[in-house]
């Protein structure tokens, strides 16, 4: 048995050595002094408790010590990430006992009142580490090596936490429902309730997340509308320069028309400048070059669905406000107004934008009409496009901008009609 018992540990040995491997990068020593330490582990962490009967709790602090040692002495990374890599193997190495307790009581074997039985225990040990090594398997599948990682406090805590409180539950399942034992029970409640914090917790998390990364996508986007929105100011550019390039030419071309008295030609000309310099005018024209480039694109955009966009805009050059933020706020507000746009009868299309400084706060309305119908949720407007998994997001980013600038934001929709109103503080100068 001892020595099915060793080849076992070699193997669990070589399992957690992989795990290292992959985990982190290796510091820059040789062959042999790799070989040393993980032998020296071997014998350390196995051979001295199967030989000293040791308490529980010190042959963990003998595994986790000796185990730290290796990764500190090896391997490159923050002592962190060591500790949660030690204290993780350490504690799926208990969860696959329990698990292997579990199927050995569902196989009619009662591993518990058999420990003295050579052959159970060797069952139970081989069992054990089967577990164990799928266990890990299934570990090293989400194991990225990241030297560069920062774990945050709250994730930190919830990697020892939730692991403990999952073995000490399962543990507490054994135990009898007795005063002896109503502590152990109790104790177990807390923890659950403490797990579900944490889930709660990663919720909100992963909601900030969704939110970021829709942010993320639609900026990725404005950069785009932004790009193309130059590429048509420098085509302007480029024909304000001909123009004027060509304008000495047409001076010289209309003195001759004088001196024959050719009036007519004069106005065909004349007709002709006034088209080039109304050629694509842009109806935002505040002078503040980030307000201006967002709602003439998507002016522009809402031309196309046959949507007129009326402006009753008053911008300083010179706002305070983030050239991000504002792009993500303008840009949702339209979006929005022109998906429900586009549903009303073609006469009834218009999009009104009020935007205006009054004293350091910046005032934005968005009103337009819209047909049916509206989804919400509690209070939370839902898109009526085809793909739910946006739920609202742009009204939701447009709320998450005017919190992180202590704003106001109100939204009506009576008689058909949709306003959102917007109020930032402190944005002018």
């Amino acid at each position: 048995m001892g020595i099915i018992l060793m080849l076992v540990e070699i193997f669990t040995v070589a399992m957690q050595r992989n795990v290292c491997e992959k985990a982190f990068d290796r510091k820059a020593v040789g062959t042999a002094p790799q070989v040393t330490a993980w032998i020296a582990f071997y014998i350390i962490s196995n051979v001295l408790t199967y030989f000293f009967e040791f308490p529980a709790w010190l042959n963990m602090v003998i595994f986790l010590t000796a185990f730290f040692a290796v990764l500190s002495w090896l391997y490159e990374g923050s002592i962190k990430i060591k500790l949660v890599l030690v204290v993780f193997l350490y504690l799926i190495g208990m969860l696959s006992e329990v698990i292997a307790c579990f199927i050995g009581i569902l196989c009619g074997i009662d591993i518990l009142h058999m420990v003295q039985n050579t052959e159970v225990m060797l069952m139970y040990t081989i069992l054990s580490k089967l577990v164990w090594f799928v266990e890990v398997k299934i570990a090293l599948l989400f194991l990225k090596k990241n030297k560069n990682m920062v774990i945050k406090s709250t994730d930190w805590l919830e990697v020892f936490i939730v692991p403990v409180s999952s073995i000490f539950i399962v543990m507490a399942m054994f135990v009898p429902l007795t005063d002896m034992y109503i502590w152990m029970k109790l104790i177990a409640s807390v923890l659950i309730l403490i797990i579900n914090l944490f889930a709660f917790y990663n919720y909100n998390e992963l909601q900030e997340k969704a939110l970021y990364q829709a942010e993320r996508q639609f900026l990725t986007q404005q950069v785009e509308n932004y790009a193309t929105q130059l590429q048509e100011m420098s085509k302007t550019w480029q024909q304000a320069r001909e123009y004027r390039h060509d304008m000495k030419q047409k001076y010289l071309l209309i003195e001759s028309y004088l001196n024959q008295n050719e009036y007519e030609k004069i106005r065909n000309l004349y007709q002709q400048n006034v088209e080039v310099l109304t050629e694509d005018e842009y109806i935002s024209k505040t002078g503040n070059i980030s307000f201006d480039t967002i709602v003439n694109y998507k002016a522009a955009v809402a031309k196309k669905n046959n949507i007129m966009v009326r402006l009753n805009t008053v911008i300083p050059y010179d706002m305070k406000l983030d050239d991000v933020d504002l792009y993500s706020l303008l840009g949702n507000m339209f979006d929005n107004a022109m998906e429900a746009t586009q549903k009303v009868e073609a006469d009834e299309r218009e999009i009104k934008l009020t935007a205006k400084i009054s004293g350091n706060n910046l005032y934005l309305e968005m009103e337009n009409p819209y047909a049916g119908n509206l989804r919400k949720q509690g209070k939370n407007y839902l898109t009526t496009k085809e793909n739910r998994k946006e739920h609202g997001l742009g009204l939701r980013i447009v709320e998450s901008i005017v919190k992180r600038h202590n704003g106001q934001m109100l939204i009506d929709d009576k008689n058909n009609y949709f306003k959102v109103k917007v109020l930032l503080y402190d944005i002018g100068e």
